[in-house]
Order: structure tokens, then C-alpha cells, then sequence
């Protein structure tokens, strides 16, 4: 046998570890961290895989350390205090930059969207002013005369803003009637998809998806004049974002894709959409606005805002596009976290503070833990050496108790052990073969059980065994003598476990035996041939097994021609016959077999109905007990037979079975469950 006995970093071989490829790796990945806003994005990604490789290298590095230098208890206890207190300051740490991050990008993002919403405000304003106009006058044909007044009053905030006038139509309709549009702003959709936008409102004030283009929109009906509607448009773009920039300090960049790929890293971000063309001009946008962003010297924060509208043509609401900005921070703080300028600079050094506190907690600890060490640390060297020993055979070896504490108490449960430690070993050798002996059992005794059911004609049959144990004493089989006859048979062997599985295979082989004798027998004839192979049957197991042993079999054939069951019961539960004209309970006509060597038995037939179930089982459905002490019983697995006697054998057994289980509950099986279920067609 090898010993595999650990042993101190001096006493085994040592190791190459770091070889030039993996320092080569190292310095490379610091490298492009420091200098990553420097370098190419293909660079960053190269060097990301060997960023992978490193983190591997860790790994390794890892049952390095742990292999040489935690080795010892004692140094193993302070790399516990020292990852336990370091550790949850790192993820605190992270966790609250992250937490800030998002915070701040949250409120950075509610702020774009409230000044899109002042926007859109604005320009339901201009189309309000508009639309009083038209209906001061009482007459759309103003609309040509009053358009351009009212919008340049506006162009210095929106430069490219547009306005039209729709007439609905008999056929319900709306139609351009007139426009203005100098920059050919407005889309040309026939029929114009006002209503859409609507839904059930009487107007719409939102953005507007429109191909490449995003639309702050306003669709309102004009007072007094019934189905005429007036829309002003802004697009959300370089002049927008300009004014953004002028007004809010909102360095935004509008992105006009239904699901575009963004990703922040660090001061970086990347933009993703399926047009390449699109996101060169977005990319541009991007630059652009980071060259107006320099001369800032806020300290800002990159966040992005995924836009909500519809898309123009069909109305349908969806995300429209995004917009990717930066916000100073003081602007959040200031508007949502009611912080100014100075307070909000402050927060830092007390997050700085935090920390050196826990540092400082953390020296305290390691004093701490270093002290506590030396106190196990002899303990362990002693617990060490015992099993060194018990590894080598020497059972007689004991540690000396040096202290009265746990530590103390553990070596002297150790130097128990070491005294009963054989006696445990030959204890565990037994179980393992009883337990394999068990198993072989098990995998025998389910070779003996049914591998497919049958299907003779004019009859459904499904059937199973739960065992209340590793192996079952009850048994069921399905025996096929031609096309028209098939054998059912159940029985249930006296005691459970081994004995009860070794007598039921006995059965089995020798049911198979009998039964040869009487296949193909006729109908007249075939009664007499059940009762003769229960006769025989009862013989050799009355000869081959103990007197205390004995079975209850139910023995039957099905005749598909005569659509007839005769049956032989040797003291089984009666089975129970269930028709439209009620139930019946196929008695026992014989004893059990294998208690008397002379017993006579006498079998019976049944006519089988078109719709009759017959439902055939042993004493551990019937018997199976609740918390209350209280049997399943005969009428209650007789209603629930009568509760879905239409369904198939399947869906009967099943129901039956989960009838069975609730009336257990959660407690353990008693006794083995055999349940078989025929239907006529």
C-alpha cells in the first residue's frame, strides 16, 4: 500500500514555478493597465487574453502558496485573518464605488430625461400656440400664414422644427392638408399614423422613431374644427445635443437603434449597431462631443439612458434608441442628493477615513490572530503526530492533554478513537458487504420483475411494485401464452427483506414451470389447469422453504375470445372487479399456499364487460396508515377506483398510488406496494 503522508515543505521535493512565459504575462497585463487609454482597442483585447491566462496562472499560484507556506496551522490561521478581514473590506470597497457609480448614473439619467421632457413641453407649447391659432380663425387655410411666425420664434432653441396640418377623411383616414418644412423634416407616411400614436388619448406628446432619425413629437386636435389635427416635430440631434450642452452641461450623444450594444469601461465606452454606417456618424458624435468635454473641468460621469417612444409608422411602443452621456457630478448631487459643490467633494475623504479605520481594525486583528495561533498551534503539531501514527498502524499510540479547553478534549477523543478504532474498521468492512450483498439483491430481484407490459386484445393492463425495503416480497407477473391469453398473477410473501425476495423468486421460477404445463389449455379446461398449478405450486414451496413461510397468490387467465377471466385466489386480497353494474370482490377460494402440503383449491371465471376495470392488489395498499393510526381501507381505494375508472390503466394506477401517498403522508412505507390495473375495451 502507498502511503500518502503530508509532510513539511523540507522534506519534499521542490518545484519550478514561475518560468519566464508567466512573468512575461505578468508584466505585460500590468503594462496595459496603466497605460490602456493609450492603446488600440485590438491591443486591450489581446491583452485581455492574457489577462486569462494570468488569472490561471493564479490559480496555480494559489496551491503554490498553499502547498509551501500554509502549510503550517499556524501560518494557515493568519492567512484566514487576514483574508476574512481583507477580503469583505475589498468587496465593501467595490461595492460602494460601484453602488456610487450607479447611483450617480441613475440620477445623470434622470436628469437627461427631464430635460428631454422640458423639451418636449416646449415644442406641445408651440403646437398648442399653433393650433389656437387655427382655431381662432375657424379655418385650416390659416395655417400657411401663421406656421412660419409662430415657429421662428422658436428656431433659436429648435433650428430645424416642423409643423403640419391633417384633415381626416370619410373613409376615417387622416391626410396632409398642409406644412411647413423648411429642412424637410417630417416623414411622408400615407395614411398618416396619428391615430396610432394616440391610442386612446386624445393627443400625443412624446419621441417618435422615424428610420435613422429621432422626433420630439406633438400631435394635438385643433379646438372647434371636428377632425383636424395639427403636429409639430423637433429631431433629437446635433443642434439638440448642442443646446444640451449650452443649457444643462449634458454632453450627449443620441443613438437611433432599436437595441444597441453599449459597454462602459472605465472613461471608455462602445457603442454596437447593426447600420456600420449609423455607428461611424455615432462614434464621430461620440469624439466630438469628448473634444467639448475636455475643456470642461468638472469631474464628470459616463452613463448612458435607453429612450422609450414609438416607432412612427406603426405606433408600436418600444425602445427607440439611447442616449450616451456625460454629466458633471455636481449636477446630480446638487438637484437630487440636495448636496453643493463643496459637500459633495467631501464625501471622498470620509470614504478615505473608512478605510484606514478598517486597515487600522484589521493590524489589530492580525495581533490578535497571531497570538491565538501560538495557543493552537501545539495542539495540532500533537493531533499531527497521532495520526502520523494511526496512519502507520501503531493503534497504541496516545497524545498527552496538555489543558483542561477544547483542544484539551479533543485530544482525549482522539486517544478514544485510537482505541476503538479497529473494532470500527471491521464494523464498516460488514456494512460495506451487507450493503453490496443487498444490492446484488436488488439488482436480481428486478430482472425477475415484468420488462414491458402486455397488450392482449381487448384489454389495457398496467402495473408496478413500491418496495418498502432495498428488496420487495411481493410479487407480479404477466405471462403471455399466445396472441388471445395472457396470466396474471400477484402474489405477497410472508416478512419482508431477503428471505421474502429469495422465496418470491422461488415462486416465480417455479409459476413460470406450472404454467407451461397449461398453456393453450381450452376454456372448459382452463379453470381446472389454474387450480392444478396452484396445487403444485403449493407442494414445492411447502417442500423448499421454511415451515413459517408462506404466500398469498392470486392466479388468473384472460381469454380475449370469450372476453373471460377465471381466476384461482389462494387467501389473497379478493381483487375487485368494478362494471357498470357495480363492484365485485373475486374471493379467495384456498388457502395460502405453502402453509399445508395437502390444501385444495378451486378456481372461477368472471365474464369481462366492455368498460370493466379490475384492480388487483396486495395488503400494503390497504394497510398503508396515517399519522392517525388509521388504514386506507378497502372503500376508500374502492372510491377511488370509482373516481376514474373512465380513465386508462395508467391514469388509474397513478391516481390510485398518489391517494395512497397522501394518506401516508411523510411517513416511512411499512410494507411492500404491488397494484394491478386492467381495463376491457
Amino acid at each position: 500500500m502507498t502511503d500518502n503522508i503530508p509532510l513539511p515543505p523540507g522534506e519534499t521535493p521542490r518545484r519550478r514555478f514561475w518560468k519566464l512565459i508567466r512573468w512575461s504575462c505578468l508584466i505585460i497585463f500590468a503594462f496595459v493597465l496603466l497605460f490602456r487609454e493609450f492603446l488600440s482597442h485590438s491591443t486591450i483585447s489581446v491583452t485581455g487574453l492574457i489577462g486569462l491566462v494570468f488569472i490561471g496562472l493564479l490559480f496555480v499560484a494559489f496551491w503554490y502558496v498553499s502547498d509551501r507556506l500554509f502549510w503550517r496551522v499556524r501560518n494557515r490561521l493568519l492567512g484566514s485573518f487576514i483574508f476574512v478581514s481583507v477580503i469583505p473590506l475589498a468587496i465593501l470597497a467595490c461595492l460602494l464605488f460601484l453602488s456610487g457609480y450607479l447611483l450617480l448614473g441613475q440620477l445623470g439619467a434622470q436628469y437627461l430625461a427631464n430635460a428631454l421632457q422640458e423639451n418636449t413641453l416646449r415644442i406641445s407649447e408651440i403646437n398648442s400656440e399653433l393650433a389656437g391659432q387655427i382655431a381662432f380663425a375657424g379655418n385650416v387655410s390659416v395655417f400657411p400664414s401663421k406656421a412660419p411666425s409662430i415657429l421662428s420664434g422658436s428656431f433659436a432653441q429648435f433650428p430645424d422644427l416642423a409643423s403640419r396640418v391633417l384633415q381626416r377623411l370619410p373613409n376615417g383616414n387622416l391626410e396632409v392638408i398642409s406644412k411647413y418644412d423648411p429642412q424637410m423634416i417630417l416623414p411622408d407616411v400615407s395614411p398618416h399614423p396619428g391615430d396610432k400614436w394616440r391610442g386612446g388619448t386624445e393627443s400625443f406628446e412624446g419621441i417618435l422613431k422615424d428610420n435613422r432619425r429621432l422626433l420630439l413629437t406633438s400631435f394635438k386636435p385643433i379646438p372647434g374644427l371636428n377632425g383636424s389635427y395639427v403636429e409639430t416635430t423637433a429631431p433629437l440631434d446635433k443642434h439638440m445635443e448642442d443646446r444640451l450642452r449650452r443649457e444643462k452641461s449634458l454632453y450627449a450623444t443620441f443613438v437611433c437603434d432599436e437595441n444597441p450594444g453599449i459597454s462602459i469601461n472605465a472613461n471608455d465606452i462602445r457603442v454596437s449597431i447593426k447600420d456600420k454606417a449609423a455607428e461611424q456618424l455615432v462614434k464621430q458624435d461620440l469624439e466630438d462631443q469628448n473634444t467639448h468635454r475636455r475643456s470642461d473641468p468638472r469631474k464628470m460621469i459616463l452613463y448612458y439612458l435607453y429612450l422609450r417612444g414609438k416607432e412612427y409608422a406603426s405606433g408600436k411602443d418600444a425602445e427607440v434608441g439611447a442616449a450616451i452621456f456625460h454629466v458633471p457630478l455636481s449636477i446630480p448631487s446638487k438637484n437630487y442628493l440636495d448636496l453643493n459643490g463643496e459637500e459633495s467633494e467631501s464625501i471622498l475623504p470620509i470614504i478615505y477615513t473608512l478605510l484606514w479605520m478598517f486597515v487600522f481594525a484589521e493590524l489589530i486583528l492580525l495581533v490578535i490572530g497571531f497570538t491565538i495561533s501560538r495557543r493552537v498551534t501545539r495542539s495540532v503539531h500533537d493531533m499531527h503526530q497521532g495520526m502520523l501514527a494511526l496512519q502507520e498502524g501503531d493503534l497504541d499510540h496516545r497524545i498527552p492533554v496538555r489543558r483542561g479547553d477544547q483542544l484539551g478534549l479533543l485530544a482525549q477523543s482522539f486517544n478514544q478513537m485510537s482505541g476503538s478504532i479497529a473494532r470500527l474498521m471491521e464494523e464498516a468492512v460488514e456494512k460495506k458487504r451487507l450493503e453490496n450483498e443487498l444490492e446484488i439483491a436488488r439488482e436480481v430481484q428486478s430482472t425477475l420483475f415484468p420488462k414491458q407490459l402486455p397488450h392482449p386484445p381487448g384489454m389495457d393492463v398496467f402495473g408496478g411494485c413500491r418496495p418498502a425495503m432495498v428488496v420487495s416480497g411481493d410479487y407480479y407477473d404477466f405471462i403471455v401464452e399466445d396472441e388471445t391469453h395472457l396470466n396474471i398473477i400477484v402474489g405477497d410473501i410472508s416478512g419482508k427483506g431477503i428471505s421474502a425476495a429469495l422465496l418470491m423468486a422461488n415462486l416465480q421460477a417455479a409459476m413460470h414451470s406450472q404454467l407451461l404445463s397449461t398453456r393453450n389449455a381450452e376454456s372448459e379446461s382452463a379453470g381446472r389447469g389454474l387450480a392444478e398449478v396452484m396445487t403444485q405450486l403449493n407442494s414445492q414451496i411447502y417442500a423448499n422453504s421454511p415451515p413459517e413461510k408462506y404466500a398469498t397468490l392470486f392466479l388468473s387467465r384472460y381469454d380475449s375470445n370469450s372476453n373471460r377471466l377465471w381466476y384461482c385466489n389462494a387467501g389473497h386480497l379478493p381483487p375487485i372487479l368494478l362494471n357498470e353494474k357495480g363492484a365485485q370482490l373475486l374471493e379467495a377460494a384456498g388457502m395460502v399456499v405453502g402453509l399445508f402440503p395437502n390444501a385444495a383449491y378451486e378456481a372461477k371465471s368472471v365474464e369481462l364487460h366492455p368498460g370493466t376495470v379490475l384492480a388487483i392488489f396486495t395488503d400494503g395498499v390497504t394497510e398503508a396508515v396515517n399519522k392517525a393510526d388509521e388504514e386506507f381501507g378497502d372503500q376508500r381505494l374502492l372510491d377511488a377506483l370509482k373516481e376514474i375508472c373512465a380513465r386508462k390503466p395508467e391514469d388509474i394506477w397513478n391516481h390510485i398510488m398518489s391517494k395512497v401517498s397522501e394518506w401516508q403522508g411523510d411517513l416511512p412505507q411499512h410494507d411492500d406496494i404491488t397494484l394491478i390495473v386492467a381495463k376491457t375495451g
